[in-house]
């Protein structure tokens, strides 16, 4: 028999491909984080091939993302403004007082929690859920990435039949089920794009395959942001604190930890979210600063190709979250936990940011890059 010949192109999307799944299965989450991010930098260049170099593309933004997730999943520092809460906010101390009077004798077995212990158990589980969302994520949209930008680098191969034949590998159905169909659009909407002779037309497909896959991720994630953002009131992070005591007795605490912590989320979840919301969510950008996420974008900074927006779909589909497109005004996030809120300020973050290059910076050093594709982690981003 004699064995078909494999292309070179088919060859390269192999090899990237068996890169990409050994990432994936990396068990140090620091290591999988920086070279996660590395990738999605690799990849969002391999789409400029297709898209074009004057629109950053999902990838692109993902990049900045996934690095400023490492900061969580490193458990880099304590914020103040948590440790506040905790404190003040949710006078701590007085709650946990009445959690051990209900334990009667039991108490003396239990320690006495710090807000600085809790807080660093709080971050345990914090970046327990960041790491996991990471990899969910990057697990399924990159090999789509890589596919796509080795098989449309060719404009001669960008045909309708080409893009539908790539479109039905995925699956049916809504996200929150398990499909694909969002992303069977975002695909449509740039393969569209990279035959577009408009450029302002162009920009706003890229914009609208850039938010679809946007929905995607963000759906396929509420658990692990919903579990974060709520680690205050996980059971395990009580746990973590040795809240358990000796073995014999941990069904009983168990159970009264449960209610306790039942309790407290009744008092305080919905102001706690709010506050993390707009005092501890931010995003890290290229050029060192960080973007508040419940906070509005500045004013009248819309990407010039996408201040009027004329394609039917695009303007549908953000009019579904914001009901203002003419402004950035009010597209500040309430509650990072509601996917209407993340995806509010996500449209206008794409919109106005998409043609601002610097995104497509390299996010690590040289010597950062060479040390962790070795398979180090630097010193400097050791767990904390």
């Amino acid at each position: 028999m004699v064995q078909a010949a494999v292309s070179p192109n088919e060859e390269s999307i192999q090899e990237r491909l068996k890169d990409l799944a050994r990432i994936a299965q990396l068990e140090d989450p620091i290591l999988r984080n920086l070279l996660i991010t590395q990738r999605y930098h690799d990849l969002s260049h391999d789409l400029a091939t297709v898209l074009g170099r004057d629109s950053a593309n999902w990838s692109t933004f993902a990049t900045w993302a996934s690095r400023t997730a490492g900061q969580s999943i490193r458990k880099e520092d304590v914020p103040k403004e948590f440790v506040h809460f905790l404190e003040v906010e949710a006078r701590l101390e007085a709650r946990l007082a009445r959690f051990r009077q209900r334990l009667g004798p039991l108490a003396a077995l239990l320690p006495k929690l710090d807000p600085f212990d809790l807080a660093r158990a709080i971050l345990a589980e914090v970046s327990s859920q960041i790491a996991s969302g990471n990899l969910r994520v990057y697990a399924e949209l990159t090999p789509l990435f890589a596919r796509f930008a080795r098989e449309f680098t060719d404009p001669a191969q960008r045909s309708d039949a080409a893009i539908e034949h790539f479109v039905a590998k995925l699956a049916d159905g809504a996200a929150k089920d398990g499909g694909q169909d969002d992303l069977k659009q975002a695909f449509r909407a740039y393969g569209a794009a990279a035959s577009c002779e408009d450029s302002a037309l162009r920009a706003q497909l890229i914009l609208y395959g850039n938010v679809l896959i946007g929905l995607h991720e963000q759906t396929r994630l509420q658990d692990n942001i919903a579990g974060a953002l709520d680690a205050p009131f996980s059971e395990s992070v009580y746990e973590r604190c040795g809240a358990f005591g000796p073995r014999f007795l941990h069904a009983i605490f168990r159970s009264v930890i449960r209610n306790g912590v039942k309790v407290l989320a009744s008092e305080l979840m919905d102001d706690w979210q709010r506050i993390a919301t707009r005092f501890l969510m931010k995003l890290q950008s290229p050029n060192g600063e960080e973007i508040p996420l419940g906070g509005d974008l500045p004013p009248g900074q819309f990407d010039p190709l996408l201040r009027a927006l004329t394609l039917p779909e695009l303007v549908a589909f953000l009019s579904k979250y914001d009901p203002d497109l003419s402004t950035t005004k009010g597209c500040a996030a309430v509650n990072w936990t509601l996917l209407a809120d993340r995806m509010r300020f996500i449209g206008e973050l794409f919109r106005v940011s998409q043609s601002d290059m610097s995104w497509f910076d390299q996010p690590f050093e040289p010597a950062q890059r060479q040390a962790f594709e070795a398979g180090r982690v630097p010193p400097e981003f050791s767990a904390a």
